[in-house]
């Protein structure tokens, strides 16, 4: 009797070892869930959090459940690997010998289609712009910080407008860029407000962030 139940017992995890890998488009599994082919979710789609990652870790891919595919939900994998560069990076720039001041416009070899380039920190250097007589009493003129997009990249502009250093005076400008990769963040279009002349308001329209 004793060895019939072993015998019952062992067919019995036997068979649940068998059938407890479920293969998709492959008749021969090779985990708990094997799919050959496309994946689709429809509604939610739920893992496990990703546990740390450390220095040592390598050969990782990252899930995606697309919003915008047709029809919605298609799961596609970001295959970090093939990535030139990180998620967010972060960039310090160093200028000196700067002509009177003025970056008008420093191509900085992002493509607009891959990335989004934005302005953190900014450092000025040097010698102070003099102010001068304006229609309205002293000015010190307009100083402009920032990034745009000319032929398809990214370019950056850090100057005074108006007033300038004189003959022989130096300034250096030191700034941070952050580079989001495209991959994972969107640029999200620009939302225009008339105020009429007043000082504040409310903002014409809501961003659409999702």
């Amino acid at each position: 009797m004793l060895k019939k139940t072993t015998l019952l017992l062992f067919s019995f995890f036997l068979s649940f070892f068998t059938f407890s890998q479920v293969g998709i488009g492959t008749t021969n599994p090779e985990t708990d869930l094997h799919i050959a082919g496309e994946l689709l979710v429809q509604e939610e789609f739920t893992i496990k959090p990703l546990p740390a990652v450390t220095m040592a870790d390598e050969d990782f891919k990252l899930v995606t459940r697309l919003t915008n595919s047709n029809p919605e939900g298609e799961i596609a994998i970001l295959n970090v690997d093939s990535l030139t560069v990180a998620p967010i990076n972060v960039i310090n720039y160093e200028f000196t010998n700067i002509d009177r001041d003025n970056l008008r416009n420093v191509n900085l070899q992002y493509s607009a289609d891959k990335y989004v380039v934005g302005v953190a920190n900014f450092r000025y250097v040097g010698d102070a712009i003099q102010k001068q007589d304006g229609t309205g009493g002293k000015t010190i003129g307009t100083f402009v910080l920032r990034t745009f997009i000319e032929n398809n990249q990214w370019r950056l502009e850090i100057r005074n407008r108006d007033l300038h250093l004189d003959d022989g005076r130096s300034v250096n400008y030191y700034v941070t860029l952050i580079v989001y990769d495209k991959s994972y963040y969107r640029n999200l279009p620009a939302i225009v407000t008339n105020l009429g002349g007043a000082n504040n308001g409310t903002a014409s329209a809501i961003p659409d962030i999702y």
